[in-house]
């Protein structure tokens, strides 16, 4: 897993965070690293940069540069696409222009992201990166089908990083019991290499808040959330939950995209994104059922689209095109609708 991964950086001393865990992942899986900056000052572009590249070259992986002068969010957003990255690493506070909180460019990174997306909080020692960066992985579930997708990611990430798997369900104790009880009988199933432990908690209360209560009580150092799919995650794309936990958590946290749908999970009058080998396929389903498939890509730059199912439209998130269900266009700067496409 996570063989790809885009990392953001302005090269502030808070952004050193965020590209010792990206080299440490991309060491630990193997995988390539794409470094992004998005610049303003063209002369200072390569020196913001030239922290992440040493880190990964101490640990001999491989790294590219994308220097951008494009705005922060189309930047990294661009890149993964054009990437097809696993995971995007950015950190949550203080990356571009100093942001003290969760601010606007890491939000909407979070919420349109392409794949996964690890937010990492500043330290105030570096991070080691000989070693794996987490030592113990925190999953929120509620049993849902988007909620699985997350656990299994977790056990994966907790299998390749050779550190225990905590899951924890916010509700009824007798939900709970049932959920959990389903969901790491599935988990184990599937860890056919046997190598990652798995502890169940059941809390009860904000959904939000006991999550984070748990991964500061258990001291666990990465919580794992699906951007859709918990209790209350009923927002565009990023969930309120999911939000919530990734704005104050106390740890890292893993937004894992679990917005690819299946073509049976799409109702009437709906949209989703349904993976087709390595092709994104824009679906919508109309009032009568009838299926229409489109190509994900925009025909602008290219970004992969999202279903609003707030104005039953698709959206780019780079730069704002707009697209009726059956692939018109609504609004640009795309002016071309998105073509059709098989399943």
């Amino acid at each position: 897993m996570y063989k790809r991964i885009v990392m953001a950086t302005d090269g502030s001393p808070t952004a050193e965070t965020a590209e010792r865990i990206a080299a440490a992942l991309a060491k630990t899986t193997g995988g390539k690293l794409t470094v992004v900056h998005a610049y303003e000052d063209p002369s200072r572009a390569q020196g913001a940069v030239s922290r992440a590249l040493e880190l990964a070259a101490a640990l001999g992986v491989k790294a590219e540069v994308v220097l951008s002068d494009d705005d922060p969010t189309s930047a990294v957003l661009e890149t993964a696409e054009d990437r097809n990255a696993d995971l995007i690493v950015v950190g949550s506070r203080g990356l571009f222009q100093q942001e003290q909180v969760f601010g606007s460019v890491v939000r909407k990174i979070a919420t349109h992201a392409p794949c996964d997306v690890l937010l990492t909080r500043a330290r105030l020692e570096p991070v080691a990166t000989e070693r794996p960066p987490y030592d113990r992985v925190l999953v929120a579930t509620d049993g849902s089908a988007t909620a699985d997708r997350a656990a299994r990611k977790g056990l994966a990430l907790g299998r390749r990083l050779k550190t225990e798997v905590g899951l924890v369900f916010v509700g009824h104790p007798k939900t709970g019991e049932l959920v959990l009880q389903d969901t790491v009988a599935t988990m184990a199933a599937e860890d056919v290499e046997g190598g990652a432990e798995i502890a169940t908690t059941i809390r009860d209360g904000d959904a939000a808040q006991e999550i984070m209560a748990e991964a500061t009580e258990g001291g666990y150092d990465l919580v794992v959330v699906g951007n859709r799919g918990l209790a209350g995650a009923k927002a565009l794309l990023l969930g309120s939950v999911p939000l919530t936990v990734a704005e104050y958590a106390p740890t890292d946290v893993l937004i894992a995209r679990t917005i690819a749908q299946s073509l049976e999970e799409i109702g009437k009058d709906e949209g989703g994104i349904v993976t087709s080998g390595d092709h994104r396929i824009a679906v919508y389903r109309d009032r009568k059922g009838a299926v229409h498939a489109l190509s994900a890509r925009c025909t602008h730059m290219g970004c992969t689209v999202k279903w609003n199912p707030t104005e039953k439209t698709w959206d780019c998130p780079c730069h704002g095109s707009r697209f009726a269900p059956t692939g018109a266009v609504v609004s640009g700067p795309a002016s071309a609708p998105l073509p059709a496409t098989d399943l």
